[in-house]
């Protein structure tokens, strides 16, 4: 029984030809759609659909779309309604797709925060040779410090082997702080399946405690109404002094307000922001004006390769589909991702 699988997302000839390979039940079609309208108009052409591979969604379902599965060409989907999606189709994300850019994005951040390089790029572009090299520059050695991470998923294992391969020691805060293991899509040597690397594990309640810990802080944590503005102003007066907070998963999750006054009175000494609660960026927002914070527009997740790496895991699921096994990544709508 062939299966029509639509894929909305402009891949190339050579990305189709390696999911029709998966299995000769699959007749793979692709009609680049990039809005919610657009989405609509393809599905409403092709309304025997069973698979959608999509970035956006849209706005309003019809009854006549035979859809039984959504793949997302994102990991996060705080910007679908679940509300109007039939509870029997299922979701799921480009979850572990972003997981070594991601680490990298958070290591170039936190580097350029620890070893100041953005003083070094105020002296380059005044060509000055700064006197009193040592005071300003000499930080101490990264090895040894403990990093915290918010959100244990396939991005915070990887920034978790990445920094526990530099010598740091990690923290880890997740919903459910007893299941250790990740079942997600992980390319191989890449994260840390076993959740083998912690030191400890941190639930809902015991925030503050980690933090208090923490010479660095990263959050990967996803938006959704448990987090919404979980990191306020008795979370960063919690925070240790002088740490660095990272943050490269949702800006909602953060109150700026808070985070302006933690990082122009203390306890943190810097942050590396790469998302935000308003997106882009507000002009009128203080955190442009700070030294001691690094903004990057929002692009901790771009890479040459996102494509190449995303037909490999819907290729994955496919087979998973055809098989009748559990998907990856599949989506739990009650707690949002």
């Amino acid at each position: 029984m062939t299966i029509p699988v639509l894929v909305t997302l402009n891949f190339t000839d050579v990305h189709l030809e390696r999911l029709r390979s998966v299995s000769a039940d699959l007749d793979v079609v692709r009609v680049p759609a990039r809005s919610s309208e657009e989405v609509a108009e393809a599905l409403n052409a092709r309304p025997e659909t069973e698979v959608l591979y999509t970035l956006r969604m849209p706005a309003c379902w019809e009854e006549q779309w035979a859809v039984q599965w959504v793949q997302f060409h994102s990991a996060g989907v705080d910007h679908v309604d679940f509300d109007q999606v039939p509870a029997h189709v299922r979701l799921t994300t480009a979850s572990g797709v972003h997981a070594v850019v991601l680490a990298e994005h958070t290591l170039a951040l936190l580097l350029a925060l620890w070893r100041h390089v953005p003083r070094m790029l105020a002296f380059q572009a005044r060509r000055q040779w700064p006197e009193g090299r040592w005071s300003l520059f000499a930080a101490p050695l990264l090895r040894g410090h403990t990093v915290g991470i918010l959100g244990y998923g396939s991005i915070g294992r990887e920034v978790a082997r990445v920094f526990h391969a530099l010598g740091m020691e990690v923290l880890a805060y997740k919903r459910n702080p007893a299941r250790t293991r990740d079942t997600g899509f992980a390319l191989p040597g890449v994260g840390d399946p076993e959740g083998a690397i912690p030191r400890a594990y941190y639930g809902p309640g015991q925030l503050h405690e980690l933090l208090a810990q923490c010479d660095v802080v990263v959050n990967v944590l996803p938006a959704t109404p448990e987090t919404e503005n979980l990191l306020n102003a008795k979370a960063f007066a919690a925070m240790k002094p002088g740490s660095i907070f990272i943050n490269i998963g949702r800006g909602k999750t953060v109150d700026e307000v808070a985070l302006v006054a933690a990082l122009q009175h203390g306890p943190l000494a810097a942050a590396g922001l790469d998302v935000f609660a308003q997106e882009p960026l507000p002009a009128e927002s203080p955190l442009w004006e700070l030294e001691n914070v690094v903004i990057s527009p929002h692009v901790g997740g771009f890479f040459q390769e996102y494509d190449d790496v995303c037909v490999e895991l819907f290729r994955h699921n496919l087979a998973r589909y055809v098989a009748g096994r559990p998907l990856l990544n599949e989506v739990n709508r009650n707690t949002g991702y």
